[in-house]
């Protein structure tokens, strides 16, 4: 069975979370990140963006992060909310050490802002 578009970008957020679990080097980090940008300009092309609304609602930190990161332009309320939420998290709070880089990410994509073509 030939793969969706959906499930590109699926395959790259279950990876960078392994990546950020597992420690793994930033470059294979960065490579699946120009994949899932990728998948999901395809997918907004084809006016299929809402299909990735439910992985802002995620148990899944980095899915949140990084969906948010991707709908900002279609969505940018519900992802400025979701942006919002994670800046405030920490260690002390909760989150998991691997996952320290998403608070920051979403604190400076908060802060600078998120182009308008992207993805």
């Amino acid at each position: 069975m030939k793969k969706d578009d959906l499930d590109y970008v699926i395959e790259a957020l279950k990876k960078r979370d392994e990546i950020l679990i597992n420690g793994k080097r930033i470059s294979q980090y960065n490579k699946y990140f120009r994949k899932m940008c990728e998948y999901t300009r395809k997918m907004i092309n084809a006016n299929r963006q809402a299909e990735l609304l439910s992985f802002l609602d995620s148990d899944n930190i980095s899915y949140r992060v990084d969906v948010a990161g991707l709908l900002y332009n279609c969505y940018p309320d519900r992802c400025k909310q979701v942006l919002k939420e994670i800046s405030e998290m920490s260690v002390e709070t909760g989150l998991p050490k691997y996952y320290i880089n998403l608070s920051v990410s979403a604190e400076m994509a908060l802060e600078i802002g998120i182009p308008k073509d992207f993805p």
